[in-house]
């Protein structure tokens, strides 16, 4: 929410009845910087840290930029032509671009993010993945969608400061064609090159024949692994199963799954093979697949075509996005 001057006024001039309480300016810094993590960051930024110089002071506290969540689509400028309508039924308030929020979120944070979670619509700019991870350089956990192809140059460049990323959360989906697999191949590779330490991810994508091969070949540390919501292909989630020598938890709830990849006689139900279940029951700590009678899964699949309201589609997905089954993809 917007913390507009007026309603500071009011509260002002209603404390002043109230003989010792202090007043909001006046407020203890960390209990002001307590009050701040339950706003949105932008709020904090634009809004907040301009009253007065307490509050300031106070957001430039260290614990309130460990983490970085820009999920708020109505505070930012959108602008992804694949989802027009993403911002049309928000309420029009004034909203910034990413660029200018990024710059703002590092002068008050310096180097302390560790975390950085993107909403799963926003447009990441090679400019401003450069900025990121030339300013955050110590990020663990991160999500990041990529709407549009950046150049292998500066994909390389900023995967190669993370050298801390433990955790990663990448999408979202991209057709399975000749050229989104060179891509996807080269992404794989360069993330297993420079973030040695990742030992857990969540892909946006179908889990074919290849990219499980990719996978094998280029994060043999992975521990944790979720397609969830994704088209799978039996025979590749066994491969990932066997070919991952540290595999301990695979996700794979509400996806589709088929005995081959699409243009090979295609057909796909919501059900894993007993192979499937026996290899990963046998060689990991836990495989995560759904029951037969899953809701999720009746309304992802089954209803697939019929009409939504795009704004509750859009929610629905950005929730998928922020949740999963394991803990550390989850936030």
């Amino acid at each position: 929410m917007s913390l507009p001057s007026q309603k500071f006024m009011s509260i002002e001039s209603h404390e002043e009845g109230f003989g010792n309480v202090p007043r909001w300016e006046n407020m203890n810094k960390d209990i002001l910087s307590n009050i701040f993590k339950k706003l949105d960051l932008v709020d904090v930024i634009m809004g907040a840290s301009r009253v007065c110089i307490n509050w300031f002071l106070a957001s430039h506290n260290k614990t309130l930029w460990k983490t970085i969540k820009l999920n708020e689509l109505d505070s930012i400028i959108l602008d992804n032509p694949k989802e027009p309508s993403m911002q049309d039924s928000v309420i029009e308030k004034r909203r910034y671009h990413l660029m200018n929020i990024l710059i703002e979120i590092n002068n008050f944070s310096r180097n302390v993010p560790i975390n950085l979670f993107f909403n799963r619509y926003t447009i990441i700019l090679e400019e401003d993945l450069t900025f990121i991870s030339e300013r955050m350089p110590n990020i663990n956990r991160l999500a990041l969608p990529m709407w549009k192809p950046l150049s292998q140059n500066s994909f390389r460049s900023a995967f190669s400061k993370w050298k801390n990323l433990k955790t990663l959360i990448l999408g979202p989906f991209q057709p399975l064609n000749d050229s989104s697999t060179a891509r996807d191949q080269f992404e794989l590779q360069t993330i297993g090159e420079t973030c040695r330490n990742l030992t857990t991810i969540k892909l946006f994508r179908m889990l074919s024949k290849i990219r499980a091969n990719d996978f094998i070949r280029y994060l043999p540390n992975l521990e944790r692994v979720s397609f969830r919501r994704q088209n799978v292909c039996r025979e590749a989630a066994t491969s990932l199963i066997i070919g991952l020598p540290n595999l301990k938890i695979l996700n794979l709830t509400h996806c589709r799954f088929s005995e081959l990849q699409r243009g090979e006689n295609y057909e796909s139900d919501m059900t894993p093979s007993e192979e499937l279940i026996r290899i990963g029951t046998e060689k990991l700590d836990k495989l995560i697949v759904c029951c037969s009678d899953c809701p999720i899964c009746q309304d992802i699949w089954k209803h697939r075509f019929r009409q939504r309201d795009p704004y509750k589609d859009h929610n629905s997905k950005e929730k998928l996005w922020k949740s999963d089954e394991i803990e550390e993809l989850a936030y």
